[in-house]
């Protein structure tokens, strides 16, 4: 198992927001209140004709919003797609995260924006599809291997729906690959349709109800993660790029009055509001923070919100897709949507690739060593039984030397092959000591705006900044570090191939001799 240290260099980039309005269906009956034009959305006011002093009062609650992409009832799910989505599914191949949700009020069209139908595959089928066919254009020699995972999140419970009777999964958080679903089964796949068989298998085990506000309601937020790792080989090291693609589809929020629940279903409509209140939390204190400064972000109140944690405000290229209905009676559920999407514009993440080297345990470094120490003892061979046959040295050689041309050489290839080995084991270090700072960095941030958030003792936070800043000058020392030890070994390796090079000539020469 690879070891993905991310390099030093990030992009920062805000959330993609786009919206998709749904059709009437033949059962509603009301007005259609959503305009939709170019990447601007009104929603109208849905009562009667105001009076004229209402109107010069401008007492309205017609509503316009402006998003980064607004599709019509007319637009398909391959439109949203190719507008907003397909950019960012590239990038999964490159070693970049990518997450892709929709969120809306239950009966909206979420479910049917992410799974889709056989005639209107939504964008998780879209995205799957993509993945493949980049890798299958690739014209590199790189290795790639595909992996599969599907839960659920019910009553603040996950689920494997990937397995047949899943019992409750621990959400964990790893330093190095942040919140890990612990138990979770992860299959490896070879083709779109095999992931797509996985996604039908898991949706048929998804939770689901029906309700007066929607006939196949989602009693539960489900997550597909596909994890592409990328091996890029070179002769004396593995370079390994791991890309993952969240592809997530909540439950909808909803009101008791409106779908009649009673018991059960009143409960889990209880849960599900609670978590989505997290969720529309947790973009209100980003949005804020974005603004105003560091704000406490409540990830915690939430097992969705502690999953989504990287998609919000971490390492990944995010797109948020807002589904509305047009329909009159749901005005208020309708602009609750659009103004939570409207805050989430202002979210930025913070994108890198996820690049790293195979795992530093004693038994790779030992294996290193050994592989290096049988190329210098069959090089020192080699030499040894040319410089016999050598009868005439370089006349430029002073008569003095003691060595002989091809001893010097295998010295050399001696130490050359040493400073290689004591390079690449100091750069194993130094990216594993990155990896404990970063994590100590982010437990900072949440301290700090913790702290903030409660108004605390002034001095604590001040002791608390301190730290950072001192995490933040070892974080750049280290990356000054990680270059040079980088171009030192590009050097050690083209001075590598100067001797190889000298040492193939000397014994071509004595052959030709």
């Amino acid at each position: 198992m690879p070891t993905i240290s991310a390099p030093a260099t990030k992009k920062t980039t805000t959330l993609t927001v786009a919206v998709k309005c749904r059709r009437l269906s033949e059962r509603e009956r009301g007005q259609d209140i959503v305009r939709v034009n170019n990447k601007e959305v009104v929603v109208l006011d849905p009562d009667l004709p105001k009076d004229y002093l209402e109107r010069i009062q401008n007492r309205t609650k017609e509503k316009k919003y402006s998003f980064d992409y607004a599709f019509s009832p007319d637009c398909t799910n391959l439109d949203v797609y190719v507008q907003c989505i397909s950019s960012v599914i590239s990038g999964v191949v490159q070693g970049l995260n990518a997450t892709v949700f929709a969120y809306g009020s239950t009966g909206s069209g979420k479910t049917y924006t992410m799974v889709g139908t056989k005639s209107d595959p939504g964008l998780m089928v879209l995205s799957m599809h993509r993945i493949f066919d980049l890798i299958e254009k690739d014209k590199s020699s790189d290795e790639f291997e595909v992996t599969c995972s599907y839960l659920e999140v019910h009553n603040e419970i996950i689920y494997d729906l990937l397995e047949k009777s899943s019992g409750h999964l621990e959400l964990r958080e790893d330093p190095v690959h942040g919140m890990v679903v612990a138990g979770l089964r992860c299959i490896k796949v070879h083709s779109a349709d095999k992931i797509l068989e996985l996604l039908n298998l898991g949706n048929s085990r998804r939770k689901t109800e029906s309700t007066e506000a929607n006939a196949t309601s989602s009693r539960s937020h489900a997550v597909l993660e596909i994890t592409v790792k990328r091996r890029q080989k070179n002769k004396y090291r593995n370079q390994v790029m791991r890309g993952k693609l969240a592809l997530v589809d909540l439950a909808g929020s909803e009101r008791a009055s409106e779908t009649n629940s009673g018991g059960q279903k009143l409960r889990d409509g209880a849960n599900i509001n609670r978590s989505l209140l997290a969720l529309a939390n947790c973009i209100n204190a980003l949005g804020k923070q974005q603004k105003k400064g560091l704000a406490y972000v409540p990830y915690r109140n939430s097992k969705l919100t502690r999953i989504l944690k990287d998609g919000l405000s971490g390492n990944s290229q995010t797109v948020m897709v807002a589904t509305i209905s047009p329909v009159d009676s749901q005005y208020h559920h309708t602009v609750n949507t659009l103004k939570y999407a409207d805050r989430a514009k202002e979210i930025r993440t913070h994108v890198q690739k996820n690049i790293g080297t195979v795992d530093t345990h004693v038994s790779d470094y030992q294996r290193m060593i050994d592989n290096l120490q049988i190329e210098v003892c069959r090089l020192k061979k080699e030499l040894a039984e040319k410089e016999s046959q050598l009868s005439i040295k370089p006349a430029e050689r002073a008569a003095d030397d003691e060595l002989s041309w091809l001893n010097i050489l295998s010295h050399e290839i001696s130490e050359n092959v040493q400073e290689r080995i004591n390079l690449q084991k100091a750069l194993f270090e130094l990216e594993e000591a990155n990896v404990r700072i970063h994590s100590e960095l982010q437990h900072l941030d949440e301290a700090i705006a913790k702290h903030q958030a409660i108004e605390r003792d002034e001095a604590v936070v001040e002791a608390l900044r301190a730290r950072r800043q001192v995490i933040l000058d070892n974080i750049r020392d280290n990356d000054e570090a990680g270059v040079n030890y980088r171009e030192e070994i590009a050097a050690n390796e083209s001075h590598r191939c100067e001797l190889q090079d000298m040492i193939d000539e000397a014994i071509s020469n004595n052959g030709n001799g």
